[in-house]
């Protein structure tokens, strides 16, 4: 996780502050077989505490030379970027970025291109409110192929949807429940799910449960609608496929962190949300063993208010 740090903006007599967080990478993950074997982190990149901009590339030859023939890329990098607004000087942009080129898992699983980003605006805190917009504007996978088969991928960008009116949580929003409802309905709709899938992928509207001394919710959904095109059985953004293993696309996280009200000792703390994206993650189970995750971003950031000077 990124280190957290505050940045002040003054308008009109007020005075804002911005904590912002973002990390990114290319790639992760751990072999079992044929060999046992950690794929060393690609481009990793933590969002400074001053914001500003961080960028790294990913180094294909750094891979372990015995991981090259299970998976290999030709290039990627990752990006993180966090500064005021530049529309008007409101707010606060933070920008994650991965992206991998060339992708090759075991000659089955291909990609010219795959593009993980998130995009997220603050309001200046307290003055419009804590419940930030986002974006994911360049995700995208370019020419994906399962054993030569070009699959087709219906991307779902807005499934999070416009920030909900008057600072309403996503989690409280009916739109995004509703949408995200949805998707794991059409899943369990599948002919021929498969038992695990059927477990996994049960919807239960977001609860706060206590972690470590605060309040947490969490949604799981993705930012793809379906695929299709390709071998093995595929439903919502999942793909099971036999001597091979199971691939997810677009998985998305949104976690939620209560605030505390105001009190006589100390100011009030706002929500804080983490959007955390991975463009896909795998579980090996026949060639070779072992799980990865490919194209991962992570933005978040959250606002205080230091009142009038």
């Amino acid at each position: 996780m990124a280190t957290l740090a505050k940045q002040n903006v003054e308008s009109n007599s007020k005075s804002s502050s911005h904590i912002y967080h973002a990390d990114a990478q290319v790639l992760s993950g751990q072999l079992e077989q044929p060999v046992n074997e950690a794929i060393p982190v690609q481009a990793q990149v933590v969002l400074p505490e001053t914001g500003m901009l961080q960028y790294a590339a990913a180094m294909p030859e750094q891979l372990p030379q015995q991981l090259r023939g299970i998976i290999s890329f030709r290039s990627g990098y990752s990006q993180v970027a966090g500064h005021e607004s530049a529309k008007a000087a409101h707010g606060f942009t933070t920008v994650a970025t991965s992206a991998i080129e060339g992708l090759n898992v075991l000659d089955v699983l291909t990609a010219d291109r795959v593009v993980g980003q998130i995009t997220t605006h603050h309001p200046p805190y307290p003055e419009e409110g804590q419940v930030p917009s986002v974006a994911f504007l360049g995700t995208r996978f370019d020419n994906l192929r399962i054993g030569g088969h070009e699959v087709k991928v219906e991307r779902h960008l807005d499934i999070i949807g416009p920030k909900p009116d008057r600072d309403k949580s996503y989690f409280d929003d009916r739109g995004v429940l509703s949408r995200i409802s949805d998707q794991y309905a059409k899943i369990n709709k599948t002919k021929g799910l498969p038992i695990w899938a059927s477990q996994q992928f049960r919807w239960r509207k977001p609860a706060l449960q206590p972690q470590n001394g605060k309040q947490i919710s969490t949604m799981q959904c993705s930012v793809i609608k379906s695929v299709t095109g390709g071998p093995g059985l595929s439903f919502g953004h999942v793909i099971d496929l036999p001597h091979f293993g199971k691939i997810f696309l677009g998985e998305l996280t949104v976690t939620r962190e209560l605030g505390t009200p105001k009190s006589k000792s100390n100011g009030a703390t706002p929500d804080k949300y983490v959007f955390h994206l991975t463009m896909i993650r795998l579980e090996l189970g026949c060639i070779a063993q072992g799980s990865t995750t490919i194209v991962t971003a992570d933005a978040n950031g959250t606002g205080s208010g230091t009142g009038h000077h």
